[in-house]
């Protein structure tokens, strides 16, 4: 479970390593904490907003996130 205040990473969905696309998004400044969750009407997929390492603000799919482990670093 994803909560605010958790440390995360950004998975990419798999269309974007597709040769013919370029996709900058892809690389986020790991970990990212989360600040927020924000609300959206007409939806029920959970979505963050997240300060990633280099200071970067962004929202993100709770789909794209997974729990960062320290431990690998």
């Amino acid at each position: 479970m994803i909560r605010v205040g958790d440390l995360v990473k950004y998975i990419p969905s798999p269309s974007a390593t597709f040769k013919w696309e370029r996709y900058t998004d892809a690389y986020k400044a790991l970990p990212g904490v989360i600040l927020r969750e924000v609300k959206a009407k007409g939806t029920t997929t959970r979505r963050f907003e997240i300060r990633w390492h280099d200071g970067q603000l962004s929202e993100e799919w709770i789909s794209f996130l997974e729990p960062f482990d320290n431990s690998l670093t």
